[in-house]
């Protein structure tokens, strides 16, 4: 676990140091996964979650996605245009079901073990900055 971890929701932003993860159109369910794999990680550093839905301001996500160390997303999202987009990103992660994409996305994540180990690269990759 973090030592201290910040949600920044449109339009705000926060200016320190810190593994940044963007989530966009997360459910309440993958938005507990990402949490209890926080939880599980042994970080001292602090952690940044940009929480976003898609719809609210396309410019404030794509200034977060690219402070963003980790991009995780929901794939079932209704808009389209920006999970595509999303989907092309080197350091992003799914939930859900791409349908059209699948075979040119960044890999889906289906258990807390994999989000875990996923957090885990992030954070270590940020402390060797």
């Amino acid at each position: 676990m973090s030592s201290s971890a910040f949600v920044i929701t449109y339009p705000d932003d926060i200016l320190i140091d810190a593994t940044r993860l963007l989530l966009v159109d997360l459910d309440s369910s993958q938005t507990q996964l990402v949490s209890d794999a926080l939880k599980q990680i042994d970080y001292q550093g602090s952690v940044i979650l940009y929480y976003c839905n898609s719809a609210e301001n396309t410019d404030w996500l794509l200034d977060k996605k690219h402070k963003s160390d980790v991009i995780f997303f929901n794939a079932d999202s209704t808009n389209d245009l920006m999970i595509g987009y999303l989907s092309a990103q080197p350091n992003s992660y799914y939930f859900g079901t791409l349908r059209l994409l699948l075979k040119v996305a960044g890999p889906a994540i289906y258990t807390l073990e994999e989000c875990t180990n996923i957090l885990l690269t992030s954070v270590e990759q940020n402390e060797t900055k």
